[in-house]
């Protein structure tokens, strides 16, 4: 008792020459030390006067409190998921299009904010779901050592993660986990963003195009149908030539068919040919080839089979005499090919002839076992104001002619992938001569007979003849030129010009060219004549398959590819492999900060100020009072503290820290009364 009494002296007079803030003097805390032995630790844990008020109750969070923590928690933990279900939906519609209010669009906008939410949220989880691990396992019976208490504390944050590993030389795996740990908020949100991409692709696609087959007879060459052609074939052949000059840099009609180049201009035979830019080249006909079922957008490609009349002249010259040849009476030239006995001829007015050898029979019909010697065209004219005597006439050009056919396929592209040009915009990059099995280039359509045609002649050229000599019935009538003739020398200025100087000659116009121009003319009205309507603007698949269809057997059918200028969604594989890997282990890590939420029932004090004011039983730990937390921190971090019981062998129990696995023998106790 009288240690006891000298104790509670020494006390008061401590008290009255205490220090300034509280501070103990070293002799008067080395005489407390001294005493301390003799008495229990229960003694040194005396509650203040204020304390002893307080109501002993249990060691539990309210209902309320602990539903709503696990409702934020699993809430978090499901937000982290939606990141991982994000990339999983956008790799399923990887490659899909992406037009305005398509799924893919819709997730390529979610990604445009993905990359400010992931980042937070991870904050979020990651930062409280450590710090749950120091204050769990502070409270086990194994404890927490100082340096994983501080690291837990100090990484809350992707600075801190990073800086307190330096500041307490941390190496070890909670150092790496820490780590390793922040290191996916970054990299989870570039995946987030960088995950989709919208890509413009060009998709190539099928179709199928019909085009009419040019090897096919003339429908108006009879008698019956002469009078019809003027009207439906030569009001378009007289609008062809009257748009020479639009059409000369033009690989179309004036219908947007496509033409075909001669490939007898080109360098090449049976190998694919560049073909040269429209204004440098020549076209085979004023007229093209029609092709139904163009897709409305994008860029098609096919290849383009078709056939045309070629003209052949080696005899280019001028002769004198009174009158054009009379192909018509005995005194005949012989075609003098073995083949052709007689003509077909036609004359434009008092301006021009054309005649075209016949064969000399019927069984000189197209065969493909067998050819035949070329068919002769001959073309004679002369200009106006001819009479008088011989001498004082003009001279007749004549040119004697081989006509045979040439079979070409043409590789054509319409419209364009940046929609600029119309899909009915085409054009040509190369041509060919067919290698395909054909007739024999000497064998041309009028000497075909196709079926259903058995019973009428083959070789009746006079409906093409005639529409050529008969387009301008009246223009030699009013003192003007034949615009045919004129063709020939100004094609630009053919219709409607009056040239009292005008003169074909051999000396006026190059061979080629002749050659050229009158095949032009020849093939346009071939063209025409195999359907007027067709070749106009009106080609309809369905028409022309009708049963009563003149031309139901010319279709030709096209496997075209369509390629289409097309925004796709784009999935990054590797950035979606870092976006799931990201959201599954902070979802992962979520759960399991909220279970470690659940069975902490202790109060959570780690990292705040609070923790200062917490009783504790902290014994045999010595250091510098000129430590800095972070010194105190590193050379105390293997030292393990405890948060338990103190007084387990109470009726009511304490919580405080200790450094002594002996103080908290056993962990907190749900149900036991603790003030």
């Amino acid at each position: 008792m009288s240690a006891l009494r000298s104790l509670i002296e020494h006390r008061e007079m401590r008290n009255l020459q205490r220090t300034p803030y509280g501070v103990v003097p070293v002799e008067e805390y080395q005489l407390e030390r001294d005493h301390s032995s003799e008495f229990q630790y229960s003694a040194s844990i005396d509650l203040p006067t204020d304390e002893q008020k307080l109501q002993p109750q249990p060691l539990r969070l309210s209902r309320l409190d602990r539903v709503s923590r696990l409702l934020w928690d699993l809430l978090l933990a499901v937000m982290a998921s939606l990141f991982a279900v994000f990339g999983i939906w956008v790799s399923r519609v990887d490659g899909s299009p992406a037009g305005p209010g398509s799924i893919g669009s819709k997730l390529y906008e979610i990604s445009q904010y993905a990359p400010t939410v992931f980042p937070v949220l991870f904050a979020a989880i990651a930062g409280s779901s450590i710090k749950s691990i120091a204050s769990w396992r502070i409270q086990t019976p194994q404890g927490a050592t100082i340096g994983l208490v501080e690291q837990c504390l100090g990484s809350q944050t992707i600075t801190g993660a990073f800086l307190t590993q330096i500041r307490l030389r941390a190496v070890n795996l909670m150092a790496l986990f820490t780590v390793l740990l922040w290191c996916l908020s970054p990299l989870g949100s570039q995946a987030s963003l960088r995950v989709i991409s919208i890509v413009t692709s060009h998709p190539g696609t099928a179709v199928q195009l019909t085009t009419l087959d040019t090897f096919t007879p003339y429908q108006y060459g009879f008698s019956q149908g002469l009078s019809e052609a003027m009207t439906i074939v030569a009001n378009p052949m007289i609008a062809s030539i009257s748009a020479a000059s639009l059409l000369s840099t033009r690989n179309q009609d004036l219908w947007s068919n496509v033409r075909f180049p001669i490939i007898e201009h080109l360098k090449g035979d049976t190998e694919w040919m560049d073909v040269p830019p429209s204004n440098n080249m020549s076209y085979a006909s004023l007229v093209g080839t029609p092709v139904s079922g163009l897709p409305d957008s994008g860029s098609t490609s096919f290849t383009l089979p078709g056939a045309y009349m070629s003209l052949s002249c080696p005899v280019f010259d001028t002769i004198r005499q009174i009158n054009f040849t009379n192909f018509t009476g005995p005194d005949a030239p012989s075609p003098g090919n073995d083949d052709d006995c007689s003509w077909s001829s036609s004359q434009g007015g008092n301006q021009f002839q054309i005649a075209i050898s016949e064969p000399c029979s019927a069984s000189n019909n197209a065969s493909m076992t067998r050819t035949r010697n070329a068919r002769k065209m001959i073309w004679e004219s002369w200009a106006p104001g001819y009479a008088g005597a011989i001498t004082d006439r003009s001279p007749i050009t004549r040119a004697i002619c081989d006509l045979t056919t040439t079979y070409v396929d043409a590789n054509v592209t319409c419209g364009s992938l940046d929609g600029h040009d119309s899909t009915n915009t085409c054009n040509l990059s190369s041509a060919r001569r067919s290698v395909d099995s054909h007739f024999h280039s000497n064998w041309t359509v009028l000497d075909v007979v196709f079926p259903g045609d058995e019973k009428l002649p083959p070789h009746y050229p006079g409906g093409i003849l005639y529409i050529l000599t008969n387009m301008f019935p009246h223009a030699e009538g009013t003192g003007g030129l034949q615009p045919v003739l004129e063709y020939f020398v100004d094609p630009f200025h053919a219709v409607g010009k009056f040239d009292s100087d005008w003169r074909l000659a051999p000396d006026t116009i190059d061979r080629q060219v002749f050659e050229t121009r009158f095949a032009q003319l020849f093939n346009s009205v071939l063209y025409l004549g195999i359907s007027p309507s067709a070749f106009t603007g009106s080609f309809n698949i369905t028409d022309i398959e009708g049963k009563d269809s003149e031309i139901q057997d010319s279709p030709v059918k096209l496997t075209a590819q369509n390629i289409r200028n097309q925004d796709v969604v784009k999935c990054n594989r590797p950035w979606l492999a870092v976006l799931i890997i990201s959201s599954l282990v902070i979802f992962c890590f979520a759960l399991v900060g909220a279970y470690l939420h659940i069975v902490t029932i202790a109060p959570e004090l780690l990292g705040s100020v609070s923790v200062a004011l917490l009783r504790n039983k902290i014994e045999g730990v010595t250091g510098s009072s000129t430590w800095s937390s972070d010194e105190w921190s590193k050379n105390l971090q293997d030292t393990k503290l405890y948060l338990g019981d103190v007084q387990p062998d109470a009726d009511v129990g304490c919580i405080a820290l200790t450094t002594s696995a002996q103080d908290v023998p056993a962990a907190s106790v749900k149900g036991r009364l603790y003030i």
